[in-house]
């Protein structure tokens, strides 16, 4: 399981509820808010695959930024064989 920890910036409110409803719909789950700033998780089975949502998220509507602040990697029994992937 590859978990992301994730501060989602928004262009304004609007944007924002509309992005959050978006990414509600996806793996995320939404944490605390502040401002135009929004918490989140993501939880993949594989890097490729939290590379491919964040730069879903990236390119919603009032997006302004994705950051990813943590990553937590449990691939027991799995080998990454490059950086990237």
């Amino acid at each position: 399981m590859h978990t992301s920890g994730l501060v989602i910036t928004f262009a304004d409110d609007r944007a924002a509820a509309a992005a959050r409803r978006d990414l509600s719909a996806g793996p995320f789950a939404l944490g605390e808010s502040r401002g135009r700033c929004q918490a989140a998780v993501l939880e993949t089975t594989a890097p490729s695959a939290a590379h491919d949502w964040h730069d879903w998220a990236a390119a919603l509507p009032g997006v302004v930024g994705v950051e990813v602040v943590f990553v937590h990697w449990d691939g027991a029994g799995q080998e990454v064989t490059h950086a990237g992937t």
